[in-house]
């Protein structure tokens, strides 16, 4: 379990000091961390301080202290951290399908918040031509789907995912996505359970390629808008089926 750490102390600003430095890769895996009495002179802090940044470092996985020796970094990225909020997080649910509408309200922060930065961002030409084609063979399936071909659906669902995954992936907060890419199977897990009838997902497809057009032109209030209806539609059917 992760320990509350008051981020207004001066060890939690060391500790943000150097967690950056290990995230950038200033300090890589392996590599020895300044004695803590460098550490102390540089921050004009107290040996006490530093220290209790190492074990707030140590507690995210990112670095590992050795009795007698220097503080090395063990890993440069939150992993670990992560792993160990999302336990914490499934064994603090009382039910599945409470920790599911949670997750999914996650997933609806998280997809907001890229649809609005995206929109307005420099490499939005870059992202948006890789979610319109992710579009275009979501609508080249359609008369398969109509068929009943259980393959087009398998496919569909598949691009579905990764359009969803392209987005989540360029929202600029790293704790919070990476929180909902270690749960989200178990979410897509149970979303796999809940049919789809073709309407619903011709249905789906379309409001895909409103967002891609909205996204295109900049469009920020009806791309957030598109996405919140979308996934709200989303959370309704989650919230009415039997996961």
């Amino acid at each position: 379990m992760i320990s509350s750490f008051n981020t207004g102390t001066k060890s939690a600003q060391i500790a943000h000091k150097i967690e950056d430095r290990i995230l950038t890769k200033v300090y890589l895996a392996g590599d020895p961390l300044p004695s803590q009495q460098e550490l102390a002179d540089e921050f004009h802090a107290s040996s006490r301080s530093v220290r209790e940044a190492f074990k707030h470092l140590e507690a995210k996985g990112l670095v590992e202290i050795s009795q007698g020796r220097r503080a090395t970094v063990k890993s440069n990225n939150l992993d670990q951290f992560v792993a160990s909020l999302s336990t914490s997080l499934i064994s603090n649910h009382n039910t599945d399908k409470k920790l599911l509408l949670d997750l999914m309200q996650v997933r609806t922060t998280v997809e907001v918040s890229a649809s609005r930065e995206l929109s307005r961002s420099d490499l939005r030409g870059v992202l948006v031509k890789a979610l319109d084609n992710l579009t275009s063979k979501m609508e080249a399936l359609l008369p398969r789907l109509q068929a009943g071909e259980s393959e087009a659906f398998v496919e569909w669902n598949s691009h579905d995912f990764t359009f969803h995954k392209t987005l989540i992936d360029s929202n600029d907060n790293v704790i919070l996505t990476a929180i909902y890419e270690n749960l989200s199977p178990m979410l897509y897990a149970s979303m796999d359970k809940i049919s789809n009838t073709f309407i619903e997902l011709e249905k789906s497809t379309r409001e895909h390629r409103y967002l891609v057009e909205a996204l295109q032109n900049g469009q920020t209030d009806l791309a957030v808008a598109l996405t919140l209806v979308h996934l709200t539609a989303i959370r309704g059917k989650l919230e009415a089926a039997n996961v």
